[in-house]
């Protein structure tokens, strides 16, 4: 699973970022106060990660058809449920989507 190009420097600081609107239905007022506390947890450990790292630990199998603007949409594991989907634009993961009950793509 290709996140950055091969040309980019992957072991640099993970870094999350919002750019975009949060999808209709996969927002801050979806969270739950436990999902806040859960997303909290897990940019405590991400902030101190590298991209390998994370993505190691936390990354899901991504969803070929999944794309938004063109990007592909990546997964990660915020718990066994919660997941964020993110894309890559010049090296930074932007939230596009808070899935606290992991309604997209479950298996």
């Amino acid at each position: 699973m290709a996140k950055l190009t091969q040309k980019q420097n992957r072991e640099v600081p993970f870094e999350l970022c919002f750019k975009y609107p949060l999808e209709n239905g996969y927002s801050f007022k979806e969270l739950t106060p436990e999902n806040v506390k859960q997303f909290q947890a897990f940019l405590n450990k991400v902030s101190q990660m590298t991209v390998t790292q994370v993505d190691r630990a936390f990354s899901r199998k991504p969803d070929t058809d999944d794309t938004y603007r063109g990007m592909q949409v990546y997964h990660y594991e915020v718990t066994e449920v919660f997941r964020i989907h993110v894309v890559i634009e010049a090296g930074y993961y932007k939230i596009i989507r808070l899935d606290p009950r992991h309604k997209v793509h479950r298996s």
